[in-house]
């Protein structure tokens, strides 16, 4: 994850980076988010076809003063 000062865009806090679980229930697991390129295509055995497609962790930052949320892959 990569770490960066941030201000806030709507306070003008500061923000502090972190990340938010992505949790596969009935499966006992959990992952931090993947932003994937193109349009979701559905599969029959995976759920979404993720094969080939360009993905990347997606890291949020929270404003330690109002505590509005801002994503970036």
């Amino acid at each position: 994850m990569a770490s960066r000062s941030l201000e806030c865009p709507r306070c003008g806090g500061s923000m502090e980076p972190g990340y938010i679980v992505d949790v596969m229930y009935g499966h006992g697991s959990a992952a931090v988010p993947k932003w994937v390129a193109g349009e979701p295509q559905r599969s029959i055995w995976t759920g979404l076809k993720l094969r080939g497609k360009e993905q990347l962790p997606v890291t949020t930052y929270r404003c330690r003063r109002c505590g509005y949320l801002e994503s970036y892959a």
